[in-house]
This record gives C-alpha cells, structure tokens and sequence, in this order.
C-alpha cells in the first residue's frame, strides 16, 4: 500500500562542504529508501540542497552520513 513518507539526508560533497536535503514521498515501503535517494540526487544536482556554506555549491562524488525515513501519519 502506497503510504507518505518524509525523508531528510545530509552528507558532504568532494571538497568536504556540507549538504542536507528534505522532502516528501508517497509510495510503497520498500520503495522509499529509493524514492528519497532520486529526490535527494535532483535536489543536488538541481541547486535546491540546503549548503553548510551559503553561496558555496557541493560538488559530488558525495558521501552520505545520515538518512531518515519516517511515515507521515494520515
């Protein structure tokens, strides 16, 4: 059953600066670790990340500290 999820990831780029992204997906359980990784990458690669640095991009490879995935309830 497809259920809403919220996601935050946060990491770093090649240069060590610091990223988080966020947002919202609905789809079945086992799906969502990819679901908020497809969103995570577009936000990246898209400008829309939130930087520890303002003004300073985040270029990859990035490296992946933390990931949360909780269900939003309905």
């Amino acid at each position: 059953m497809r259920k809403p999820f919220r996601f935050t990831v946060e990491g770093c780029g090649a240069e060590g600066s610091v990223f988080h992204t966020s947002g919202d997906v609905v789809c079945e359980f086992q799906d969502a670790w990819e679901a908020a990784m497809i969103e995570t990458f577009n936000q990246l690669t898209h400008g829309r990340a939130v930087y520890g640095s303002p003004g300073v991009g985040c270029r990859g490879p990035y490296d992946i500290r933390r990931v949360v995935i909780e269900q939003v309830p309905q």
